[in-house]
């Protein structure tokens, strides 16, 4: 208790210095967290507008479809096998599926797109069509119609009203082909969806492809994303083994290696962060311990041993650092806390060199704890680390030198 005492009492003599070396502790945190979280937000900003916009988070498909996406590869959309879906306690809801590729035309221009027939009500659980698009209106699910993403839109010169014709191969190698009208005009947050993306209601897409009431994909709506290995085995368990259950883990591998790739990078990053913020924070330290060599001298002369009073700075620096990490944890989360819900979008030049590199033109920002424990901890480690330059120059001192001042 002595020591602590003289420890706080050293603390609260001289605030200045108290205050410069908690505030390179301080700012240290908060930009730590700031360039951890633009990290942490990137990705799951890439996995929400990847996985959570089109794909699905689960996906259950007949065996064979993920390897060869063929509509022989359909299956019968049977209430038995949506009752075994919802009968597992993590699933909220279940959205239905017609995917497959086709040519659209209008007039003489072409392109390959992604036809998907969904339910109007229950795709809101995934692809929320209705407040994205720019143009027209949603369409219902007997409609003759279809919704399509501005990029093809834009290609195939082609506005709300205007018809579309699809060409395709159907089910068992049936001719698919149809008109349709433009219901609406979508926008999309990935660029490669956003310009080949066309939306039908589900029926219209079945007789389309003469698959009627057989479906390429259900996509089980999860109540908890961080159950979804969990709810991937009890599904494996529970489904006859003429389906197969995916998570996005399976479905998305080039993904996930994208994120590996550039967390490595990140990380590389953040160790030169790291070290920037060890040599600032042992400036801080350098200097309060030369203005105090004199006192330590003083100490040492009168009969204050060695180790007591590397004990009583030790206190002080860890007295310190901890009050600079609390302090920089407690003003970092409303700072990220904002920028979670304020985004930065990029504008201009930096929009376009965003959406040539698909990627959404976005700085999304996390609130994931890792970013604050542990920033708080790393930090506080390098502090503890730099603040051992006291020790080494109190066990080295020459009291003659000190005295001397």
């Amino acid at each position: 208790m002595t020591y602590i005492k003289l420890a706080f009492r050293n603390i609260f003599r001289n605030g200045v210095r108290t205050i410069i070396t908690a505030s390179a502790v301080f700012f240290a945190v908060i930009f730590s967290m700031l360039m951890r979280s633009v990290q942490y937000g990137t990705y799951e900003n890439m996995v929400k507008n990847v996985v959570g916009f089109y794909n699905g988070y689960l996906k259950v498909n007949q065996n064979g479809y993920w390897e060869e996406k063929s509509l022989d590869n359909t299956f019968l959309d049977t209430p038995e096998l949506r009752n075994q879906l919802q009968n597992n306690p993590n699933i909220k809801t279940l959205v239905p599926r017609l995917e497959s590729f086709a040519l659209a035309a209008a007039g003489d221009l072409t392109k390959g797109v992604i036809v998907t027939g969904v339910d109007p009500q229950a795709e809101k659980s995934v692809v929320d069509i209705e407040p994205k698009t720019k143009q027209g209106n949603y369409f219902g699910p007997n409609d003759n119609a279809v919704i399509i993403t501005d990029g093809l839109a834009e290609f195939l010169k082609l506005g709300v009203g205007d018809t579309i014709i699809l060409l395709s191969q159907g089910y068992q190698a049936v001719s698919a082909s149809g008109k349709f009208a433009v219901a609406a005009i979508m926008r999309l947050g990935v660029p490669d969806l956003n310009s080949s993306m066309v939306f039908m209601p589900l029926k219209a897409c079945q007789y389309l492809y003469g698959a009627e009431d057989r479906l390429t994909s259900i996509i089980p709506v999860v109540n908890n994303v961080n159950q979804l290995n969990k709810t991937v085995n009890s599904l494996e368990n529970q489904l006859p083994k003429d389906y197969e259950v995916l998570s996005w883990q399976k479905m998305l591998p080039e993904l996930i290696q994208l994120i590996q790739a550039d967390n490595a990078g990140g990380l590389v990053m953040l160790f030169i962060l790291y070290t920037v913020i060890g040599f600032g924070i042992f400036g801080t330290i350098l200097m309060m311990t030369t203005e105090r060599i004199y006192e330590f001298g003083v100490l040492i002369s009168i009969g204050m041993k060695r180790w007591k009073l590397i004990a009583v700075v030790m206190l002080e620096s860890l007295f310190i650092n901890f009050l600079g990490v609390i302090a920089g944890l407690i003003a970092g989360i409303p700072i990220l806390g904002y920028f979670y819900r304020n985004p930065i979008r990029f504008e201009g030049d930096l929009d376009e060199f965003a959406e040539q590199y698909n990627i959404e033109p976005v700085l999304n920002f996390s609130l994931d704890p890792a970013v604050f424990y542990w920033q708080g901890i790393i930090v506080f480690i390098i502090a503890l680390i730099v603040s051992a330059y006291p020790i080494y120059r109190i066990s080295r001192l020459n009291l003659i030198s000190a005295l001397r001042g």
